[in-house]
């Protein structure tokens, strides 16, 4: 069976190159871009029993010297797995040490196949037609393929394994949050758990957020500090006195404040407007209701006004910003007709003092650290005029989801096998290759090689050393701290070490500009809530809904830039009030609002559970 799955998930993902290929959708950027009780002696007594399929672990799971509890099996059995995992070596088998140090605990032969979330949903529904599915596998869509799944009776219910086959995850706050968060009845018809999510807590330590005001701080500086208390109107004086003090790149290019990247298409084109505004005022913008409804960043309220009919809400707002900066000559005129990776080819160049996304941000202070002596850096401002932002998030239910086959032999070891990647030690493992490769452990703390923090993160070195080669099949995010020693578990971006080998001049500036020891401690103390979560888990919408919102978002995609463009505020108001009259008269917008609208009140019970259980967390950490 091991060989044949393979062929047939190669074989699929070759017709698919053929037929013109998908865009995979990776980590944040190549580096990206809750707590768990200590293991009690009780658990770590727990004996395992008989499994559906013969299996028998006969003797009692062990705690391992970091604390994970690993049940015993007697047999050596196989498992398929097809997962979000590294492509430095061929499907199968794997000779990378970390893909070893999983085999040898857990005592399994592991055929791991690698795959995106943009190919996966195709090979997946050809191996549901076929019957043939691996043991564990990821969904690409769990709100569509769940269901399928479970009406051909192939995922499997993970309750009646939880306690016995998964002691970490039950005994760590978060892991029991996550699986608290997969039986609610936006994820589960019936209250059981079927999911389990991978890719916990958040891709960043808040320095580089996913969605950011980031400007280069350096250029910022040689300006003067130019009043900066507001996005709608100082930002744009600032980029303006940023060009004036660097009207060019290095290499002689016309610099702007700004770019996008229009010509990307529907959804990715109009990125800049559902996420560079929300975030950085408390406001997430669900993309999967056409982008109509916002909720608090805080604790999931839906906020009241429709983003997509309010001319001031967030997304508005957003829009009207790149039209003024279309209007001062800030924008990038290439905007309009721009891909994201000519855009991100420009900003590493230097031709843009302002930029959202923080993994471009990130890329571009990589390829600035090339030059030696370099002070160029792109920062992400503390919220200009929010009480609250997305700074320290927290994917409390993990980003990707995984299920079980129903029908598997070894039901037991799946479960034990999700169990043992979601712990922290694990993550760890998964980020940074094994301990005594890299890493360290110096004083209860571990500490990276200088060999580490210089070498370049690629397929290569993953097949030779296993460093992020299971970055996203692991439990946590690279950003997240490991409670045991309050250091993140990516070590090569934020450890202390990693830090301070970034701590260009720049970054002190910025630090003391604002009066404070460290960049972290900016944010904390400029805004008054920077911790984040987003509890809310929408199914899929009943009757006409799914199409309304399909409408409004193929409408908007091809409309909205024309209001970009607009040569006046007059001119932009006029487009503005023209898009959302036709919304409102032929795209069902207030429809597709109340109905979502609805649904996050109706959800309010089950997002109270989990905010409290968060809250729990975070004060257990802060004692």
């Amino acid at each position: 069976m091991k060989k044949n799955l393979l062929k047939k998930v190669l074989a699929m993902t070759v017709t698919v190159a053929m037929l013109g290929g998908l865009v995979a959708c990776g980590s944040a950027s190549n580096e990206s871009s809750a707590e768990p009780a200590p293991a009690s002696s009780e658990a770590a007594q727990t004996t395992a029993e008989e499994g559906a399929a013969g299996e028998t672990a006969d003797e009692a799971a062990q705690a391992s010297d970091s604390g994970v509890i690993i049940p015993h099996f007697e047999d050596r059995v196989a498992l398929d797995v097809v997962a979000f995992v590294g492509r430095g070596e061929a499907d199968g088998l794997r000779s990378d040490p970390v893909s070893k140090y999983i085999e040898d605990t857990l005592n399994i032969d592991l055929y791991l196949t690698g795959v995106t979330e943009a190919d996966w949903p195709s090979q997946l529904s050809a191996m549901m037609a076929d019957g043939d599915l691996p043991d564990i596998f990821m969904l690409s869509d769990p709100t569509k393929q769940l269901p399928m799944l479970l009406e051909s009776g192939s995922a499997l219910n993970l309750e009646p394994y939880l306690e016995e086959y998964a002691p970490n995850t039950m005994n760590d706050p978060a892991g029991k949050m996550m699986i608290e968060a997969e039986r609610m009845a936006a994820n589960s018809p019936d209250g059981n758990a079927y999911l389990w999510g991978m890719c916990k807590g958040s891709w960043d330590d808040g320095t580089v957020p996913t969605c950011g005001h980031y400007i280069r701080w350096d250029v910022y500086k040689e300006a003067g500090y130019p009043k900066l208390d507001s996005y709608d109107e100082d930002l744009l004086d600032v980029m303006e006195a940023m060009v004036a003090a660097e009207p060019e790149t290095d290499d002689g290019q016309k610099t702007y404040g700004c770019g996008a990247w229009f010509g990307a298409g529907q959804g990715w084109g109009e990125w800049v407007f559902t996420f560079g505004l929300g975030p950085q005022e408390g406001v997430n913008l669900i993309e999967t209701t056409g982008r109509v409804l916002g909720v608090s960043t805080v604790d999931s309220k839906p906020l009241e006004n429709n983003q997509l009919t309010d001319p001031e809400g967030i997304f508005w707002r957003a829009v009207r910003f790149y039209n003024r900066a279309n209007q001062r000559g800030l924008l990038d005129p290439d905007s309009f007709t721009m891909t994201s990776d000519i855009y991100e080819e420009n900003l590493k160049a230097g031709k843009y003092m302002f930029n959202v996304p923080g993994w471009m941000s990130a890329n571009a202070n990589l390829e600035f650290n090339k030059t030696e002596g370099n002070q160029k850096a792109f920062i992400s401002l503390p919220s200009l005029s929010g009480d609250a932002e997305d700074r320290f998030g927290n994917m409390y239910r993990g980003e990707r989801q995984y299920v079980v086959n129903a029908n598997t032999e070894n039901p037991e070891r799946c479960v034990a096998l999700l169990d043992f990647l979601s712990t922290y030690d694990f993550s760890r493992t998964a980020w940074n290759g094994l301990e005594g490769t890299y890493w360290n452990v110096e004083d209860g703390e571990p500490v990276p090689t200088d060999e580490y923090l210089n070498v370049t993160k690629d397929d290569a070195l993953g097949a030779e050393t296993g460093v992020n080669v299971y970055h996203h099949f692991c439990g946590f995010g690279n950003g997240t701290i490991n409670p045991d020693d309050g250091v993140a578990i990516d070590l090569y971006q934020f450890s202390q070490k990693a830090l301070d080998k970034k701590m260009n001049d720049t970054v002190k500036d910025f630090i003391s500009h604002y009066g404070q020891e460290t960049q972290v401690d900016v944010y904390r103390a400029e805004t008054p809530v920077t911790d984040a979560g987003m509890y809310i888990s929408f199914g899929d919408p009943e009757g006409d809904i799914a199409s309304y919102v399909n409408e409004i978002n193929a409408y908007v995609g091809k409309n909205v830039v024309t209001a970009v463009a607009a040569k006046s505020d007059e001119e932009f108001e006029a487009v503005r009030t023209k898009i959302i009259e036709e919304l409102q008269k032929n795209y069902h917008v207030d429809e597709v609002f109340q109905y979502f609208y609805d649904e996050a009140l109706a959800q309010a019970d089950d997002v109270a559970k989990l905010v409290d259980m968060n809250n729990a967390i975070k004060a257990d950490r802060e004692q």
